[in-house]
């Protein structure tokens, strides 16, 4: 009985939640409408309901795409930015959950004062060490080189923390176990230790793209030639270009933000449950 009354109060709720999502759906709503639209019926449309509608299918619905896809580089740019985000997510899990591992399972000399030295690091703003981050590529002569961008870039403060915070949980008896098998310790590391650490891995992976997808500040910094640049700093000269229209700005736009808001479709619930987890593991 208290089920079925709690059935209608579900569904009003979910009606509710809905009604608040598109609400805050309505600029990427109208921002995805008008991308397929010429610069004229996006004036026409402004200030009516059509706005938030696309517009009929024809011969010229994808031309603000096409344009931007054939007469720019901003293809090669998006496919560079993957290029650099895979390879960091590769490095910043192996490297970072290492470090990580190392914090909570090994014991060391001042392992306490390591990590609090990683919780300080973790307030630092990027913007405070960005110029010797810079300095120092530049000394490395590796500056607008795919090496150089991605190097400092490798470690992060927050990433080792998820790292750790998760590693704590893990039963000591599984490396016990693995010992009696001779496994080493890297192989142990990589075969068991990632594998039961699903949650956080997902979790350091998305962060690792989003913060790579969305960065525009270092790479304007490092590269200088155009075929290394990436999605955001292709975003930036497009849309200041004077030859760029309405619609293809908006199209731009849009090829920047859909891939953020698939990534927080499919993974939200990696993302909230690793830190969640983090934040409830003792030490």
């Amino acid at each position: 009985m208290h089920a079925k009354k709690q059935k209608p109060a579900n569904i009003i709720l979910a009606v509710v939640m809905f009604l608040l999502s598109l609400f805050f759906l309505f600029p990427v709503i109208w921002m995805l409408a008008n991308s397929f639209k010429t610069d004229a019926a996006i004036t026409a449309d402004m200030n009516t309901v059509k706005a938030f509608i696309p517009p009929a299918l024809n011969g010229s619905f994808l031309d603000n795409y096409i344009t931007i896809l054939t007469d720019t580089d901003f293809l090669r740019y998006m496919v560079n930015t993957l290029f650099y985000a895979a390879i960091l997510i590769i490095l910043g899990i192996v490297v970072n959950g290492l470090a990580g591992y190392a914090l909570a399972k090994i014991n060391f000399p001042f392992r306490e004062r390591w990590v609090l030295i990683i919780m300080m690091l973790m307030i630092v703003p990027t913007e405070t060490i960005i110029t010797i981050n810079f300095l120092f590529v530049a000394k490395m002569g590796l500056l607008n080189t795919i090496f150089g961008y991605i190097l400092p870039m490798i470690v992060s403060p927050f990433n080792i923390f998820l790292f750790r915070q998760v590693f704590i949980s893990l039963p000591d008896d599984v490396w016990e176990a693995a010992q009696l098998d001779f496994c080493s310790p890297i192989k142990y590391f990589f075969t068991m230790v990632l594998p039961m650490s699903k949650t956080v891995v997902a979790t350091v992976s998305v962060f690792t793209f989003l913060g790579v997808w969305n960065d525009y500040l270092w790479p304007s910094l490092v590269f200088t030639s155009s075929d290394l640049l990436t999605a955001q700093i292709g975003l930036n000269s497009i849309t200041s270009n004077d030859n760029t229209t309405m619609g293809q700005t908006l199209a731009v736009i849009t090829m920047i933000t859909i891939p953020v808001i698939i990534i927080y479709a499919l993974f939200s619930k990696q993302i909230v449950e690793g830190v969640v987890s983090t934040g409830s593991k003792e030490g």
